[in-house]
């Protein structure tokens, strides 16, 4: 696993970085139970294209990748910060780096959350969604176990931010689904040479 800190609108951002195989990945998708816990509880739950039910399962949406790199950025959150505008920053930053690596590794990313491209998803109107080329699934969309992954893999516990108790630390997942030998170091090169 690869770490690096950086500084963006004066706040200290820290990546980590890791390589694995989809194929060990499988074991922290528990799509039922996300599913209902989206149905139960998210008001994002079937009102667009990206998020359950619509979603694929991340073991059909990887089905053509050999490998993901797993990124996971963590910020703390600031004394005069709302939780929400930590997240958003975190989110953007974590989305910005990713859509440059999927261009110019030619794979694919999952987003950081659900879908924000339109303002109106397509999905209300009874369409097709207007950008497929853009539009991508978050990894907790598909039925992965963020929790269990950031434990495992990144040994770091998610906090979650609630009415009673604000998180000091604001963490955000995603990942790039590749074929060959893309490798930490080659993340982290280029993490560093792109401008946040």
């Amino acid at each position: 696993m690869k770490k690096i800190k950086f500084e963006k609108n004066g706040k200290i951002f820290t990546l980590k970085a890791i390589v694995c195989e989809n194929k060990d990945l499988i074991k922290f998708m528990n799509r039922d139970y996300f599913m209902n816990l989206c149905k139960s509880g998210c008001p994002n739950y079937n009102t667009n294209w990206s998020c359950p039910p619509n979603s694929p399962r991340f073991d059909e949406y990887s089905a053509d990748y050999d490998k993901s790199l797993l990124v996971e950025v963590t910020s703390e959150v600031k004394d005069d910060e709302e939780f929400m505008e930590a997240y958003i920053q975190n989110r953007n930053t974590l989305e910005d780096l990713l859509s440059k690596m999927q261009i110019d590794f030619e794979c694919i990313k999952t987003a950081c959350g659900s879908c924000n491209l339109c303002k109106r998803c397509a999905f209300l109107d009874n369409k097709n969604c207007y950008h497929p080329e853009k539009m991508r699934y978050s990894m907790e969309s598909m039925g992965m176990d963020l929790q269990k992954m950031s434990e495992e893999i990144f040994d770091h516990q998610l906090t979650w931010n609630s009415k009673k108790e604000q998180s000091t630390t604001c963490t955000s997942i995603g990942s790039i689904l590749f074929n060959g030998t893309f490798l930490e170091d080659d993340f982290c090169d280029l993490a560093r040479d792109y401008r946040f």
